[in-house]
Order: C-alpha cells, then sequence, then structure tokens
C-alpha cells in the first residue's frame, strides 16, 4: 500500500510529508522480525504462525457468522412486510365488502403506503453509507 502524501508549506516553499502507513488484518510479525526471534527462540516462530492461522480461521468463521445473521434479519423483515400488507388487504377488503368500500380502501392503502415509504426511505439510508 502506497504511502499517502500530505502536502504541506513551509516558508513559502512546497513539499510533502510522507506518513507511512501499514494495514494488516491479521497478527502476524514482520518477516525481520520473525527473523530475529528465530535466532532467539525458534519454537516461538513456528507458535506466531500456528496463532495467526488460528485467528484467520476464527475471522472467516465469524464473517460466515455474522453474513447468515444479516441474510436472515433481512428475510424476516421482508416475511414480517409481506404479512402486514397482507393483513392490511384482507382487512380492508373485509370492511369495504361489509359496507364501507370507503374505509377499506383507506385501510388497505394506508397501511400499503407505509410499507412503501419505509421501503424507500430503507434503501436510501443503505445507499449512503
Amino acid at each position: 500500500m502506497a504511502s499517502p502524501q500530505v502536502p504541506t508549506r513551509f516558508e513559502g516553499f512546497k513539499r510533502h510529508l510522507t506518513i507511512p502507513h501499514r494495514e494488516i488484518d491479521i497478527p502476524l510479525v514482520q518477516v525481520d522480525q520473525l527473523e530475529r526471534l528465530s535466532c532467539f527462540k525458534p519454537e516461538a516462530v513456528d507458535w506466531i504462525i500456528s496463532q495467526a492461522q488460528v485467528e484467520a480461521d476464527f475471522r472467516r468463521k465469524e464473517s460466515q457468522r455474522v453474513n447468515s445473521l444479516v441474510f436472515v434479519e433481512r428475510l424476516m423483515g421482508q416475511l414480517c412486510a409481506l404479512f402486514i400488507g397482507g393483513g392490511a388487504i384482507l382487512g380492508g377488503s373485509y370492511v369495504a365488502l361489509h359496507g364501507e368500500p370507503w374505509a377499506g380502501t383507506t385501510i388497505a392503502g394506508a397501511a400499503i403506503t407505509g410499507l412503501a415509504i419505509a421501503f424507500i426511505s430503507g434503501r436510501k439510508l443503505s445507499t449512503k453509507r
């Protein structure tokens, strides 16, 4: 990864300040540190590598678990919206068939409109992130 350069001004001259940055996702030390450690305590190098593998396995399992739970949460939200919308349409139809067509239309329309607004605003919020 390239180090970012921050433009600076120093007494009229343009200069760049280079900030070193290193980002890794595993708890593994650098190669030169492993070489120094192998001179001092050779069995520690194997332990560090095995622990890095254990950590990587844990992160993969955790990522898979989180993705599965997000999928279940979204599916449950869609099923609840389906039940709410279906219940509102059935309730509005029941009221409309029993002599109050405007009330039935209002009940069904308000529920469907509320679900549509929630769906649209949820999409807008998820695209902003």
